[in-house]
């Protein structure tokens, strides 16, 4: 069984159930010599690198680009909405497949709605392209036959294989990759028997090429989303042009613009992982309000009023959370920082009654950023309403908080523009 393309983004219209021939009739230039084509993933919501690509595809004409996975901070239909936008920039076929991220909250369902199929395969020129889906950090048995199959009855001369996750990280010490070692390790083991050149992959976000018995496995997720590492260990945004001929295939990582957030958008970056979420998409999560104020370090109150928002802790839970011992760091516009500790995100019934949650509020007295000057901004919501120095100290870590800053007020971090687990260890 051979599955067809399922879905391509083709001058700015979602086209499902069309055979490659036919969607491509009139588009590509026959005879061909070569075949090239864009590589890139993990845009995770920032839509202004896949703008950036667009623009030079267009210019440039690959025969295709394709997305490696999470197109989205977390699967919801507005998340998907901004993207197909994004992507109807592009005036050249446009491939997919899911990613982690892309199946959340019921995100599989969506994704299948809006392109199809995350596993499909097709050819161009001498070359066969087979696409699966990792998303769910395995491969499934019914997957994994037809994975095999499609590239045993493929005679072409170079087999290109597109999926999220790769089978293995590399990166010393890390292991964001695949939850099955056991199909990792069979992959691994397909992909040589089938003489596949070329695996490309996203999900951990950085340029890497490695070879491993005669096949070239290429990490490329620098679409948007935070990156993973330093820059020299392949750390950059990017994506990556490729032409395969006669004579061989040639990877060559271009380099994007460094990611510029919105006032209505924040980064949250776990150990792991990390979401890019604007406005819109905070209102679809679990939203708090309360009326709360501060108390600054001269023992004035200011900033009293209603505030809405989203707790803290479940902005951490959507990147994988935190353990003991790790701390969040809050960072503003402009370079100010706080730390907070576990206790601050997850309060017991003391702590509790002295901050209340914990919010990345976006909201103050009905205003919303980023018409709201402060926004986005840390606020805690006691039950009486006010946070006070006194209540800082009882509420702060060790060397955190008024035993830092003498002030309530400068927990409540203004315009957060990143919020990021920093680990234990």
């Amino acid at each position: 069984m051979k599955r067809e393309a399922q879905v391509v983004l083709l001058a700015a219209v979602i086209i499902g159930g069309t055979t490659l021939s036919v969607l491509l009739a009139g588009y590509l230039q026959s005879p061909k010599t070569e075949v090239t084509f864009y590589v890139f993933g993990d845009s995770q919501g920032y839509q202004g690198g896949l703008v950036e690509i667009a623009a030079t595809a267009n210019q440039e004409r690959p025969d295709f680009v394709f997305h490696c996975g999470d197109l989205t901070p977390f699967g919801q239909e507005n998340q998907y909405q901004a993207v197909i936008e994004a992507l109807s920039a592009f005036q050249v076929p446009v491939y997919t497949t899911s990613g982690n991220h892309d199946i959340r909250e019921g995100g599989g369902a969506r994704y299948v709605q809006h392109f199809g199929s995350p596993s499909y395969s097709f050819d161009i020129w001498q070359a066969h392209f087979t696409v699966f889906n990792t998303s769910a950090g395995d491969v499934t048995e019914d997957e994994m036959e037809w994975l095999e199959e499609d590239l045993a009855q493929s005679n072409a001369s170079l087999k290109f294989v597109f999926t999220h996750i790769p089978p293995f990280d590399p990166r010393y010490g890390y292991n964001h990759t695949l939850t099955n070692e056991t199909t990792a390790e069979r992959l691994m083991m397909l992909f040589e028997t089938e003489d596949v050149d070329t695996v490309f992959a996203g999900h951990i976000h950085m340029y890497n090429e490695s070879f491993v018995n005669g096949v070239r496995y290429v990490v490329s997720g620098g679409a948007g989303a935070s990156l993973s590492t330093d820059a020299g260990d392949g750390a950059i945004y990017h994506y990556l042009a490729v032409k395969a001929n006669a004579t061989g295939v040639v990877i060559t990582p271009v380099l994007l613009s460094t990611p510029s957030w919105e006032r209505d958008t924040v980064v949250v970056r776990g150990l792991l992982e990390d979401v890019t979420l604007t406005l819109e998409d905070l209102l679809g999560l679990d939203v708090e309000h309360g009326t709360s104020s501060f108390q600054n370090q001269f023992l004035n109150w200011g900033g009293n009023g209603v505030y809405r928002g989203v707790r803290v802790s479940d902005l951490i839970e959507l990147v994988g959370g935190m353990s003991t011992g790790d701390t969040i760091r809050v960072i503003s516009f402009d370079g100010y920082t706080q730390e907070f500790c576990q206790g601050n995100l997850y309060p017991n019934a003391s702590w509790f009654d002295l901050q209340g949650d914990m919010i990345l509020a976006f909201e103050f007295n009905g205003t919303s950023a980023p018409e709201w000057a402060d926004g986005m901004r840390i606020a805690m919501l006691p039950a009486d309403g006010a946070y006070s120095n006194e209540d800082c100290l009882l509420t702060s870590a060790p060397g955190m908080g008024c035993d830092i800053y003498p002030s309530a007020g400068a927990r409540w971090v203004r315009y957060v523009s990143i919020i990021e687990v920093v680990t234990a260890e």
